[in-house]
């Protein structure tokens, strides 16, 4: 579980920011604070992974209290004024959302904090155990059983709905393993992150379109298709030169 705290000095705001995350059950609310002298507070007893904290609330600032601690949990800010967005990613927030919070601008916020909290597990286990031998088959549980995947089968590995799910001409199948695992795993096995929530299988790549504001598509054999971002078109452009 994902230690959470909320502070906001509406309670309209906390009880919207519960009704988001009680779509994902990885998240435990540990703490609800109403000001930013409550918020620091309850961070350094609680030490909690993930804050969702409002901007202008009283008390002491969380711009200066809050991001300096020693360590401090993944920062998502959320106000009703945009003026502040500069001064929250200069202190290495992790995403700012505007109120209104939509579901879709939310589950956007949660993909940034569960592949930002995957990478940190990703960093412990490579400390523990350095080995990066490419794998051949990936095993996944189904319907009570154990199948055995040939990695050359997998088309692509999406992250949705908070999980991961590889695809295969058999179907989709569910992993406990993160993108940040299979990339690294992958890497060197024809496999290419085409966005935060995407890993295509190069060999089954049959089109590449453009998207809107300036990102593409791919297409896959199966004529499913999956984002591409366009930092990534530029190094796909290179591995496929198109």
């Amino acid at each position: 579980m994902i230690k959470t705290l909320i502070a906001d000095d509406e309670q309209h705001a906390i009880d919207r920011l519960k009704d988001l995350l009680s779509d994902y059950e990885q998240f435990q609310i540990v703490a609800i604070a109403r000001d930013g002298s409550e918020a620091l507070e309850k961070t350094v007893s609680l030490n909690p992974e993930v804050a969702f904290l409002d901007i202008n609330m009283p008390g002491v600032s969380v711009f200066k209290t809050i991001s300096s601690l020693n360590d401090p949990p993944l920062i998502i800010f959320q106000t009703a004024h945009s003026k502040y967005a500069t001064n929250a990613f200069d202190i290495n927030a992790l995403d700012y959302l505007l109120k209104p919070i939509s579901r879709e601008r939310f589950q956007q916020a949660v993909l940034k904090i569960l592949d930002k909290m995957s990478q940190g597990s990703q960093k412990s286990a490579t400390s523990e155990s350095p080995e990066k031998d490419q794998i051949e088959k990936i095993s996944v549980k189904t319907e009570g059983v154990i199948k055995v995947i040939p990695v050359d089968d997998i088309q692509k590995i999406c992250f949705e709905e908070g999980l991961s799910f590889l695809y295969t001409r058999e179907g989709r199948f569910l992993s406990d393993h993160s993108l940040n695992y299979f990339e690294q795993k992958l890497e060197s096995a024809g496999f290419f992150r085409s966005s935060r929530a995407a890993l295509i299988n190069l060999n089954f790549i049959t089109t590449i379109s453009k998207g809107f504001k300036g990102g593409f598509f791919i297409e896959l054999k199966d004529g499913s298709k999956a984002e591409l971002s366009r930092r990534k078109a530029q190094v796909l452009k290179k591995l496929l030169d198109f």
